[in-house]
């Protein structure tokens, strides 16, 4: 997911509306912002779009905390002329560090307005209540919050987001007259999709470049080893039945028998469910 991807989408979940709502109430952004949520969920798309939105993108310094030599990061912050920071997998840096940041953001919040977006796959709550951040940079860098949701958790938003992919990757392959059938749609929804959003991005490019004709197949929707521990068996001549069984069973392997999480992931009630696993344990078939 990119910045210019997330303007043109109109997602359907109350919770991916709620994050959109909020992060466009925060433009221009005039204080600090942590994004947080697991590897490949869009969080530098979303911080590069509040940058561009909020016309920082020429005023930013822009520091991957798992890429620099944390020996200098006291000379970056020292050196930079921006003022404002968008520190990406901010969980990583030492408590050393921590302390000249939280000096840094001090300084800077008398002399003159700092933004600071960071980011970070854990909560930054979390790692405060362990003793893993300080607590008087957890509150300076978490004035605002957003917290990105897995993809296996929106499903809803598989078709809006794989549309968008499809427009951009069809612009930039020149196969603007492509289009996804809705067997290879299906089997994007049926996957679990642990990498998330870069994964379904990857995904679509290969598709794209692999479909010959004007539509993607569901034979062109390949996935990475990710795959085979993810998807469903199913063969033809399967009853609908056990469909529904493997689904089910398969949806609770992936939740670690999280009832409430699954029911939400298969859009059934928690009580479906449990009558669901009823049935299969008498019938002998757990």
């Amino acid at each position: 997911m990119n910045q210019e991807g997330l303007k043109g989408i109109q997602f359907h979940s109350e919770r991916m509306r709620q994050i959109t709502n909020l992060v466009n109430s925060l433009i221009p952004l005039e204080s600090s912002l942590n994004i947080s949520g697991p590897s490949g969920s869009g969080k530098t798309s979303w911080a590069n779009y509040i940058i561009e939105q909020s016309q920082l993108q020429d005023r930013i310094l822009r520091l991957d905390i798992k890429e620099i030599d944390e020996e200098n990061f006291k000379s970056y912050l020292e050196k930079n002329k921006f003022r404002h920071l968008l520190l990406e997998n901010i969980e990583y840096l030492h408590k050393e560090n921590q302390a000249v940041l939280a000096q840094y953001l001090q300084k800077n919040a008398i002399i003159s307005k700092s933004v600071v977006i960071s980011t970070s796959v854990r909560g930054l709550a979390e790692l405060a209540q362990q003793g893993l951040l300080r607590q008087d940079l957890y509150y300076k860098l978490t004035v605002f919050r957003v917290e990105l949701p897995s993809l296996k958790d929106i499903t809803d938003e598989i078709p809006v987001v794989a549309e968008s992919y499809m427009r951009s990757f069809c612009v930039a392959y020149k196969k603007e007259k492509l289009k996804l059938s809705s067997e290879a749609m299906a089997k994007l929804q049926m996957y679990f999709w642990p990498g998330n959003f870069s994964e379904l991005e990857s995904v679509l490019e290969r598709a794209v470049i692999l479909a010959s004709d004007e539509t993607v197949q569901d034979k062109h929707i390949r996935f990475d080893e990710f795959q085979k521990h993810t998807t469903l068996d199913l063969s033809l001549g399967m009853s609908l039945s056990e469909v529904e069984r493997r689904l089910i069973l398969q949806t609770l392997e992936h939740t670690e028998n999280n009832r409430t999480k699954a029911a939400h992931i298969l859009g059934i009630s928690i009580r479906t469910l449990r009558n669901k696993l009823n049935e299969y344990k008498e019938a002998g078939l757990i």
